[in-house]
């Protein structure tokens, strides 16, 4: 029961994470601010490159700080420096400032962000590992949805300075709860329920980091989950344009963003229940095919945008999910957190690229057709990449464990 109660509190962490108070919900904040201050939309959107810069440096610190220091206490220090830092946003009277303290909003929040909380999860779940991830990783969406609510509502009612004041505490309230009387670290083995195998896995049990990336299966994972992010993100960013210039009515563009979150959604539960039962070999066929099935289809048809949609928001709500399981099975706990962190910095690095070079691509043919026929072609590049993969570690003996150093 133990273990439930640890992963409720991940699931109400992640969902307080500075991805749903601030990354995800920033561009809400875009009318009441340009407005205010007379910035384009294009610098207000220069601004979340800047952020998602900042976050991806980030990643592997946090890993480290979780290894370091413990995922607990990264997450204390995410939650105060992260939530302290999205209230000083109401505080600013520039544009240089802006930028500034949202990046430092953004970079402080990393470490209270998927490398401490999968770590914790790592450390409890193996048995239900695919579900526990997909779970946790959920918050977020939930998370999303409500901040929404909450920013709309106060930029309403109070202006755009009492929304980064609300939303930061409400963020901070929330997480220190659940850090205080749900998460709890296990430095132990696994729970008796959780084993997969016959012998011990104590939390020594893996590899480093430095002996992950000197192994071929990082860099082929790691890079599959990157051409997995590029082939997304860009058709993504740009689906509302890319829509309106084949005809389709607002009102249908709307429906298809809202499938997308849908298909988001529904690829993470059903990643969950499907990563503890067959080979994540085949859930990852699944979805990336299903990707590039789905800008296929963006092509060909666009009166089927929306199960383009869901097909895309399945793919993109399971890779980071998939990826904190093969992780965890092909590398261990040893250093589970700084393996994870280096990973998804090196994934999340195609979101500096995509959707830039996809709007490059139109404005030199005025057309997405190049993006919509070449796009494709990358997630099935990923299945065949994680298909050579090795998945499966070689499990140390009791006696190399024991003289393993700490990370």
């Amino acid at each position: 029961m133990r273990r439930w109660l640890v992963l409720l509190g991940c699931f109400i962490g992640m969902g307080v994470s500075i991805s749903a108070t601030l990354a995800f919900p920033f561009g809400l904040y875009l009318e009441a601010m340009t407005r205010e201050f007379g910035w384009s939309r294009t610098q207000f959107a220069a601004t979340l490159s800047f952020v998602s810069l900042g976050n991806i440096a980030m990643l592997p610190v946090a890993g480290y700080a979780v290894d370091r220091i413990g995922p607990t206490r990264s997450i204390l220090i995410g939650l105060l420096a992260g939530c302290l830092s999205c209230a000083a946003i109401a505080l600013v009277r520039s544009y240089p400032a802006f930028i500034v303290v949202s990046c430092v909003a953004s970079m402080s929040g990393s470490l209270a962000l998927y490398p401490a909380y999968f770590a914790i999860v790592r450390g409890w779940f193996d048995r239900n590992l695919g579900l526990a991830l997909a779970v946790a990783s959920a918050g977020v969406a939930v998370g999303v949805a409500g901040f929404a609510r909450l920013i709309t509502v106060m930029i309403d009612a109070h202006g755009w300075r009492s929304a980064f004041v609300a939303s930061a505490l409400v963020a901070l309230v929330l997480g220190l709860l659940g850090l205080w009387l749900l998460i709890r670290e296990n430095r132990g083995a696994l729970p008796d329920a959780e084993r997969l195998r016959n012998q011990e896995e104590g939390p020594l049990a893996g590899s480093s980091l430095g002996e992950a990336l000197r192994t071929g299966d990082f860099w082929l994972f790691s890079i599959a989950f990157l051409l997995v992010v590029f082939a997304g993100s860009g058709p993504q960013v740009h689906l509302p344009a890319l829509l309106s210039d084949k005809g389709v009515s607002s009102g249908t563009i709307a429906s298809v963003i809202a499938a997308l979150s849908v298909g988001s959604i529904a690829g993470r539960i059903a990643t969950g229940a499907l990563l503890d039962r067959v080979s994540f070999r085949v859930v990852a066929t699944i979805f990336f095919l299903g990707q590039a099935l789905g800008i296929v289809i963006l092509a060909r048809d666009p009166s089927l945008a929306i199960l383009a949609a869901v097909l895309m928001g399945g793919a993109l709500g399971s890779e980071i999910d998939i990826m904190g399981f093969v992780m965890a099975r092909r590398f261990g706990r040893v250093a589970y957190a700084k393996i994870l962190g280096v990973a998804l910095a090196v994934a999340q690095s195609a979101l500096l690229v995509s959707p830039v070079g996809t709007g490059i691509i139109y404005d030199h043919y005025h057309s997405y057709d190049l993006v919509l026929w070449t796009y494709p072609v990358l997630p099935v590049v990923a299945v065949i990449l994680i298909l050579f993969a090795r998945t499966s570690r070689p499990v140390p003996a009791p006696a190399d464990a024991a003289r393993r150093p700490q990370p």
